[in-house]
């Protein structure tokens, strides 16, 4: 019965060299690293500004463990926020948050939209349902495409 209990702990330990973060041991990290890389523009159309964008890279022993995007663009009738929120564990996204603010800019009326993907659905190729008929799984890939290029080159 020791012989057994040994070779569990063993193969644990063994296999668990590297460290699993988790969503609350990443915030914690978020909150207080300084390993930060911050990037922003503006979104243009045919020469004119119709929004921008904000993204924040969070860093922890030179691996990607939190990250946001946020994107906001205007017409004349509504204005689109959208806000995704990135945790990393091991190189690989385990969770993402994403947050739709759309407001009719006449009647000032704001509609919520927001959802989290978990490592099943965060690669799935099934299209995220929304009330606005945006197709954030495209959105959501080549984000994610950004990332991991950004890794591969360094």
């Amino acid at each position: 019965m020791k012989k057994i209990i040994f070779f569990l702990l063993f193969v644990n330990f063994c296999f668990s060299q590297e460290k699993e973060l988790t969503i609350h041991k990443i915030d914690s990290i978020a909150k207080t690293s300084k390993n930060k890389i911050q990037s922003s523009g503006v979104i243009k159309k045919n020469k004119k500004t119709i929004g921008g964008f904000n993204s924040t890279e969070i860093f922890s022993n030179d691996k990607l463990v939190y990250s946001t995007y946020e994107e906001n663009s205007s017409d004349k009738e509504t204005k689109l926020n959208y806000f995704f929120e990135f945790y990393f564990s091991n190189d690989n996204p385990i969770l993402i948050n994403i947050y739709i603010v759309k407001t009719d800019i006449k009647t000032k009326i704001e509609e919520r939209f927001e959802t989290n993907l978990n490592e099943n659905k965060i690669h799935s190729f099934k299209e995220i349902e929304n009330p606005f008929s945006i197709k954030l799984r495209n959105k959501l890939n080549s984000l994610l495409i950004d990332y991991l290029n950004n890794k591969k080159t360094e």
